[in-house]
Formats: C-alpha cells, sequence, structure tokens
C-alpha cells in the first residue's frame, strides 16, 4: 500500500513537470523583481537562472529590471521597472509561439527571424506582432501605447477601432483606447534608456 502511494506521487509530480512548457530563461535580475509561477500562484524573488513555463508572470517595482531569453531562438526581451508581464508561449515543432501580456511598463523586444504569428506583445488596447526585428513597447492604459522602432518592421494593431500600420526603425507608433492609432518620426528623448 505504502509502495502504491508513493509511486503514485512519483508519477504526479513526473507529470506536472512533463505538462509545464519550458519556453525561455530569465538571465539577469536586478532591483525588485518578482515571478509568480502558474505552476506554484503566488510571487516571489526571481532569481537569475530561472526558467519560464508558459504562463508565469513577472513583475518589476520600480529599480527592477530582468533579461528573458526564449530557449528556441535566443530572441530576448528586456522588462524595465514599473512592469507587470505574462510569458506565454507555445511549441510548435522546433519553434516556440511566444505571446506577451503587458498590463502595464516598459519592454524592449530583440526578435529573431521569426514566422508571421510567432512573436506577439499585447496591452489592453494594442498587438504588435513581428518576424524578427528591435522595438521598444509601452504599454499605458490612461494615455495610450507607443511602439518605437529600432529595427526592421512592427505590425501596430488597435483592438478598439481594428486598425493597424507598419512601425519602421526611427517610427513611433501609437494606439489608445478611443481606437486611434498613427505613425510618426521617433523623438529621440522617447526612447527608453537600455539597462
Amino acid at each position: 500500500m505504502i509502495r502504491k502511494s508513493i509511486l503514485l506521487i512519483i508519477l504526479l509530480t513526473a507529470s506536472q513537470f512533463v505538462l509545464a512548457q519550458r519556453i525561455a530563461i530569465a538571465t539577469k535580475a536586478m532591483g525588485a523583481v518578482e515571478i509568480d509561477k502558474k505552476a506554484k500562484p503566488g510571487y516571489n524573488s526571481l532569481k537569475a537562472g530561472t526558467i519560464l513555463d508558459d504562463g508565469d508572470r513577472i513583475r518589476t517595482g520600480s529599480d527592477g529590471f530582468t533579461l528573458v531569453i526564449f530557449i528556441d531562438d535566443k530572441s530576448q526581451l528586456k522588462i524595465k521597472g514599473d512592469s507587470e508581464v505574462t510569458i506565454a508561449g507555445k511549441k510548435i515543432a522546433s519553434a516556440i509561439s511566444k505571446n506577451i501580456r503587458l498590463e502595464n511598463g516598459t519592454v524592449r523586444a530583440q526578435v529573431n527571424k521569426q514566422r508571421k504569428g510567432e512573436f506577439v506583445i499585447q496591452s489592453t488596447t494594442s498587438v504588435a506582432s513581428v518576424k524578427g526585428t528591435d522595438f521598444w513597447f509601452i504599454a499605458n492604459s490612461e494615455e495610450g501605447d507607443m511602439v518605437i522602432g529600432l529595427e526592421g518592421i512592427v505590425d501596430l494593431f488597435n483592438v478598439i477601432s481594428g486598425l493597424s500600420v507598419d512601425v519602421t526603425a526611427g517610427n513611433t507608433g501609437t494606439s489608445d483606447s478611443n481606437g486611434n492609432i498613427d505613425v510618426n518620426e521617433t523623438n529621440q528623448n522617447t526612447i527608453p534608456e537600455d539597462p
């Protein structure tokens, strides 16, 4: 009876590890950075080297910063202070289809070549989808979202109006909760400092 119980516990524990989709690793964590593991709810301090699974949430304090690298193609996501992000991904063959939910805050995505729709960052107002590029995404539910193109092309979509624009290097796309969407030349003063 005891052997069967132990075997059952081992099998249940092993099945949880198999079910978890490992998609990325946090390689740096500075200042106040916390993680809410989907498999073990509740925020705890995030340490460099932490493996991220599908559905894990990260939040940073005002002095926080973390660097996340996706295990399939080494694309990077830099999460700055005062940000709240959910990292989601689904393995498709040898690639991971990545979907980052940015509740608020600032991230920089340095994305290696992807198939269309394999790397998406979304807020409550906007969706940025990329094939391979470098850009900042700043989510602000009150003032609207900004996508600052550094390299390549980002498709910025407003979920309220259904309108979309292409944001290229040197340009900034804006998208707000009234459905407005626009692209203008980037004001250098709006580019966040890269830690």
